[in-house]
This record gives C-alpha cells, structure tokens and sequence, in this order.
C-alpha cells in the first residue's frame, strides 16, 4: 500500500475534504468561533466518534487543521461549510475540495482566488466536467500524478495533488495529533464527549502558542 493508499484508508469516513492556501486556523475559527459554535480539540480518530454522534443528532461537525500553505477542513458526517465558504475562505490563494465518501458525490472542484477553475466527477467526468471535459484533462495533466493518475483513483490523485498545493504532505504524525473540531452549539445535555476550549487552547494545543 502506498502512502497516499494509506492515508486515503484514514480518511475513509470523511465525506467531504477541503485543503484551502492563503487561510489560517486563525481565519476559520474567526469565521466560526462565535457563540453560535462550540470549538474542541481531538484526533482525526475522536473527531470521527463524536460525528457519529453528531449524525444521529443531524449536526455537523468541522475538523480543522492547519497545513503547509494553509489550512485543511474535513467534514466527517453531514456537511458543515454553507455555499460559498470556499470563496470567502481563501479570496487569494488556491482551494481543492473533494466529495470523498461512498455515501456522496464523488465531486472535486479547483479554485484559484475564489474563482472555480475545474469542477468535475471525479470517477465519470466525461459526462459531468465543468467548463468542459478538454480543459478537465488539461488540468489534470498538469497534477503531480498527470492523466493517469486521476483514471487510476480520484482519491489519491486528490492527495497528491493537495499534497503538492499545500507545500505539506497529511502524514502519520500530522494525522495522529490533536486539531480542531468545530460543532454548532447547543444545550449542554445534547452535546457529545468533550470540552469546551478557548482560541488560546486551541493553538496551545495544535503547537501555535508561544
């Protein structure tokens, strides 16, 4: 197994991924850190738990973390970001979000600036690519992986791609620590496993604090 295999394995119950350049923590938790949110800490392996609580409540969750060139969003569950979270997210850098789940759309789009570039199905993009299929795979040549890589797997041509983009590959050790996890607030007797954290605990804990 490669190593984009293995980290396409770890992510498996992620349904939708967005690696965003130009954007900080800082950014996302300002957009989102207010008192309509509830923002933890957890692994990649305890945020997918608290999402399965998360999906028989019907509440989004938000996994954060920054990365290389700026910052990575994993969607567990239901999906968080509202329409147009990309744009806003990174108005001057480059954004690749992925549908990653089986349960999902297999859709990857390409930004630059907030402006889409290519948009397509990742495994049948001769009958869904945006603007049109020629410039698709012009793209994709483009990717680290070329053409082929993209007929091979979307998934790990995905990586390789984002890999590339965010200067920063989501390695062992970047998937075993702690990032954050962001939930729409709610009662205390609704809420799963965890605790409530300050931005200072945040960024202590992800290694950001002085």
């Amino acid at each position: 197994m490669t190593h984009y295999e293995q980290v396409a394995d770890a992510l498996r119950n992620t349904t939708w991924i967005t690696w965003c350049t130009g954007v900080t923590l800082d950014d996302v938790l300002a957009r989102y850190n207010g008192s309509g949110h509830q923002v933890t800490t957890a692994t990649l392996s305890k945020a997918e738990e608290d999402a399965s609580f998360c999906l028989e409540e019907n509440v989004p969750l938000l996994f954060a973390a920054e990365l290389g060139h700026g910052v990575v969003l994993l969607e567990p569950a239901l999906p968080f970001l509202e329409t147009g979270a990309q744009e806003h997210l990174s108005p001057t850098g480059v954004c690749l979000d992925v549908g990653w789940s089986d349960f999902g759309p297999p859709f990857v789009t390409y930004r630059e600036k907030g402006r889409v570039v290519v948009s397509f199905d990742g495994i049948d993009w001769e009958g869904d690519a945006t603007p049109d299929e020629e410039t698709v795979e012009r793209w994709m040549s483009t990717t680290p992986g070329g053409l082929e890589a993209w007929q091979r797997n979307y998934g790990t041509a995905s990586l390789m791609t984002a890999e590339a983009i965010m200067g920063a590959p989501m390695d062992e050790q970047w998937l075993a620590r702690e990032h954050t996890c962001i939930t729409p607030r709610r009662d205390d007797s609704e809420r799963p496993p965890g605790r409530s954290v300050t931005l200072a605990e945040v960024l202590e804990a992800t290694g950001r604090l002085d």
